[in-house]
Order: structure tokens, then sequence, then C-alpha cells
């Protein structure tokens, strides 16, 4: 198992320290801390420039919304990750509108591989970000997360849903912007599509 870096892209660097803090001290196991805060340009642009400052580290991506950690999270969610090879990302129960993982109810517990994982929180192996790359920035905030998921899965690797672990996330902390929204849908369409 390779170390564990958590990045937390953000606008408010004392929220995103101390969502860290928590997050470290909660994890269960060994994690370095980068925040990356800055203008207001985009979840994909931040969380690249986080990415670009590990070297061989797995990456904990966490929004700074993130709260209600059970101890342990982070370790359970590595386990989950290197239980089988082809595992590339994961991702704990949560607030989400991503099916099938808006479907939780209190007590389910196990993997379940799916098709595509929200990155409010999501534990990306380093072989696949070696294999893909950082996440498409012609995407500002929106849907570079899905497409990233539809990379890695067309290069065989599998995305889980770790039920065991649940963590509370404020959906759309960050707001709703309408421009980005429009841009960032038209061109993820675009790229579902592929080369004419």
């Amino acid at each position: 198992m390779n170390p564990i870096v958590i990045i937390i892209p953000t606008l408010d660097a004392k929220r995103g320290q101390d969502t860290g803090r928590l997050a470290k001290l909660t994890a269960g196991c060994d994690a370095k801390l980068i925040v990356v805060s800055g203008p207001k340009r985009g979840f994909t642009a931040t969380v690249n420039e986080g990415i670009r400052r590990t070297e061989s580290e797995d990456i904990c991506l966490l929004n700074d919304d993130v709260t209600n950690f059970q101890y342990g999270w982070l370790d359970t969610m590595r386990k989950a990750l290197y239980s089988k090879e082809k595992y590339g990302i994961v991702a704990p129960s949560g607030d989400s509108r991503t099916p099938p993982m808006k479907n939780y109810r209190e007590g389910m517990s196990g993997l379940q591989v799916v098709g595509t994982l929200p990155f409010w929180c999501v534990l990306i192996k380093r072989d696949l970000i070696d294999e893909i790359g950082l996440l498409d920035d012609s995407m500002v905030h929106y849907n570079s997360d899905s497409w990233y998921c539809i990379r890695a899965v067309k290069r065989g690797w599998q995305l889980v849903w770790v039920k065991d672990v649940l963590l509370h996330h404020e959906k759309h902390g960050s707001g709703l912007i309408g421009e980005w929204l429009q841009k960032d849908k038209a061109r993820f369409l675009q790229l579902k599509k592929g080369p004419r």
C-alpha cells in the first residue's frame, strides 16, 4: 500500500485546514495533508494543483464541507482499495445524488462496483493516476469527476462504493454556478460522444 495524501480543494484555507485536521485525527492511518486554496477557479484546476504537489502517494480528494468522520474511515477505504488489484477508486456512503449511493440506508455494509463516483470524497490509487493523469481541465467545476471515472473504467479499472464508511457531505457547499454548469455539461457530453 502506498502512503496517502489528503487533498482539500477550498476557497477558505482555515475551513480546509480545520476539515483536514479532523480528517487526519479520525483516519485510522497515517496521511499527509495538502490544502489548496486560492481564487475561485473551480474544482478541477484546484484538485489538479494538489495532485501535482504529490509524488508516489495515493490521493484522497476531500471537500472542505465533509463532516462527521467515523474513526478509521480512511483506513477502511484504503483496505477496500487494495482488496483487489483492479480497484482504482473508492468512495464512502454519504449524502449523494449519484446512483446507487443515493439509495444508502443505515446498516448497509460491504463493497459494490459502480459506474461512477462523486469526488466529494474519493481515494484514488497512484497507479491509476500515473496511467490516466489529472482531471480534464476543459471542465471548470462540474463533470470532471464523472469523466475521470469513465476514463478509468475504459482502462479496465473498477470503481467501488465502500458502504461501511458513512460521512456527511453538505451538497453544493460551494454553490451552483450556472455559467460553469452549462459550459461543463456541454463539454462533458461532447467528450462522451468522442471524436467524429
